[in-house]
């Protein structure tokens, strides 16, 4: 069930009537926060696109019956510092609840803004983000940020001894190492749940995301 809906408003209303659609499909909870946000100046093409999204949302019944209602949300963009910040201070109120996050369009350096202020708030429950491609309907999901940061740091040393990219079963890991079992299962164990590292019958192996991790 999700609580609230961060979106962002871009040019074309489809990815913005998509994950509104898929957010609806999946469960919204009664009264859920929806929450546009768009770039504080006029443009005729996000008004329209606005204005469509709105009349899509006033045809479906599940949001009438759950008291669910889109608000839109200016963000200046003179400066990224202070659009991050008043990014923050509007999701602040959501940083207990169960959040998705869609970059459903917009300028680059709204998404940016959005992106930055997800990253930068302490949440109990790290929200799903996805980012829409415009123009095919496609969502891409976006890995946990913040949890890669932190395991690139601890877990540098067991990354770099995967890169030859073949799986590796983890007492052969440990003894590469010079380290206990126990302290490289941990470390595993945080890299699988970051989608760095996967597991698989012949042992453990590097996924894309923990290639990039370990670079070139």
């Amino acid at each position: 069930m999700i609580d609230a809906l961060v979106m962002t408003l871009g040019f074309e209303p489809g990815p913005l009537i998509s994950a509104f659609a898929s957010a609806v499909s999946r469960g919204l909870s009664e009264g859920a926060r929806v929450i546009v946000f768009t770039a504080a100046f006029p443009d005729e093409r996000s008004e329209r696109a606005w204005l469509e999204f709105q009349r899509v949302v006033n045809m479906m019944e599940v949001p009438k019956k759950l008291g669910v209602e889109p608000e839109l949300r200016e963000i200046p963009l003179d400066d990224m510092a202070s659009a991050i910040l008043e990014t923050r201070k509007a999701i602040h109120g959501l940083r207990r609840k169960k959040v998705k996050v869609a970059i459903t369009g917009g300028m680059r350096a709204l998404g940016i803004a959005v992106l930055a202020a997800v990253l930068l708030t302490e949440w109990e429950q790290e929200p799903e983000v996805e980012v829409y491609l415009e123009g095919r309907g496609v969502a891409l999901s976006v890995p946990n940020l913040r949890k890669l940061i932190e395991v690139s740091g601890k877990c540098k040393d067991i990354i770099e001894a995967m890169r030859g990219g073949s799986p590796v079963k983890l007492e052969e890991l440990a003894a590469r190492l010079g380290r206990d079992r126990s302290t490289v299962y941990r470390r595993l164990r945080l890299l699988v749940e970051a989608g760095a590292v996967k597991r698989t019958r012949y042992g453990y192996q590097l996924t894309p995301l923990g290639f990039a991790l370990a670079g070139f």
